[in-house]
């Protein structure tokens, strides 16, 4: 029995998915003092919010990525004792590509080598608290976006969030879901899968493919790269659109 795609509905908006969602936040630097008035500053944005943060303190990359919990946002130093912050980063997204990554650093030189892990933003210190916060906004409007989705079949039902789904890609009358490093069949069409989907992060870029426009890491007029490593041609026909849609989409600052 091929698996089947249940939508549960789940109210959005991003006061809902304050009052529902329990964050664990990582903040990694070997100054105690920059981890405590971090910390202080996460619990203070959390009260006021009326969200719930687990925060925990790493005092290095090695420490952070012994670490068997699951954050959603990091927020790193580059200048670490042992292995610096971006090197933490990286072997940080070959554990977990979903977690957003956050660098809080003096050091700017490194700026255009972060772009490498698609970091969700760069902080410079000595940290601007009202930047903090608008960060934090930013980061629930986009992660707000994303809602619980089921696939099903006689055996297992496969509970993910949509933000797990990397892209779409037809098969026929099928299709099939990818995830970071699990594909998983489905006997619904792509259209069908698609139209259930989030519309303002995921685009059609060619007949046979949809992207999550959170999962791209680089694109060119030919290709567009993902943070797992895959890559997916786009048509010809599409690329404008999806261009114009990406850019609207990410609202990035360009040099």
């Amino acid at each position: 029995m091929e698996p089947k795609v249940v939508f549960r509905e789940q109210k959005k908006g991003i006061i809902f998915f304050k009052k529902c969602f329990k964050m664990r936040i990582a903040i990694c630097d070997s100054d105690i003092n920059q981890r405590k008035g971090l910390k202080k500053q996460l619990y203070r944005y959390s009260n006021s919010n009326k969200t719930e943060f687990i925060v925990e303190e790493f005092s290095s990359g090695e420490e952070l990525l012994k670490s068997k919990n699951k954050y959603c946002l990091v927020f790193t130093e580059y200048t670490l004792s042992g292995i610096n912050g971006l090197e933490t980063a990286v072997k940080l997204r070959k554990k977990d590509t979903e977690t957003c990554i956050v660098f809080v650093s003096e050091n700017t030189d490194f700026i255009f080598d972060s772009f490498k892990v698609s970091p969700f933003r760069f902080l410079i210190k000595p940290l601007n608290f009202d930047t903090l916060f608008k960060t934090l906004d930013d980061f629930f409007i986009t992660y707000s976006e994303h809602y619980p989705l089921w696939i099903t079949n006689q055996i297992n039902t496969y509970c993910l969030n949509t933000s797990q789904i990397f892209y779409l890609e037809a098969n026929n009358k099928h299709s099939f879901i990818h995830l970071s490093n699990e594909v998983i069949p489905c006997n619904k069409t792509m259209a069908r899968v698609f139209s259930i989907l989030p519309q303002k992060c995921f685009k059609k870029i060619n007949r046979a493919f949809v992207v999550n426009l959170n999962c791209i890491s680089k694109f060119n007029n030919e290709y567009v790269f993902l943070k797992n490593g895959e890559s997916i041609h786009i048509s010809r026909k599409y690329y404008k659109s999806f261009k114009e849609e990406y850019l609207q989409f990410a609202n990035p600052k360009i040099p």
